[in-house]
């Protein structure tokens, strides 16, 4: 089984935030690989308002042995994006890809160690 880590974030009018986004994706794909994860490939998509969408970003699969995609949504909170309007461009995804196993991931905001991670942060400001 190979698979793929999707990580999505809302989407900015400002390409400078977009280009940022990559940057972290590609941190973390670097990360990821250094420390033995068993991803075919990471990847930024955007919600809404940038480049790739989730279907792009898939369809950027098509040459890899990927059978399981799996979103990471980097939202802080499960309101309509997370709760409705993801899983809505996954059904949308598994409908287009009846190839592949696409699963979403709890979102960034439900981590456990997120107020441990902000409150280390503020110590370094």
């Amino acid at each position: 089984m190979s698979k793929a880590l999707l990580i999505m974030a809302h989407g900015s009018r400002s390409e400078t935030a977009n280009d940022e986004f990559r940057a972290l994706v590609e941190k973390v794909a670097e990360f990821a690989r250094a420390n033995g994860q068993e991803y075919a490939a990471v990847l930024p998509c955007f919600l809404e308002l940038a480049k790739p969408s989730l279907i792009e970003a898939i369809q950027q699969l098509e040459h890899q042995p990927v059978d399981t995609v799996q979103l990471y949504p980097l939202f802080f909170n499960k309101g309509k994006h997370v709760g409705k309007d993801i899983p809505f461009q996954i059904d949308e995804a598994r409908e287009r890809f009846p190839e592949l196993q696409v699963e979403q991931l709890e979102y960034f905001g439900s981590a456990k160690g997120l107020a441990a991670f902000v409150l280390d942060h503020l110590s370094t400001l």
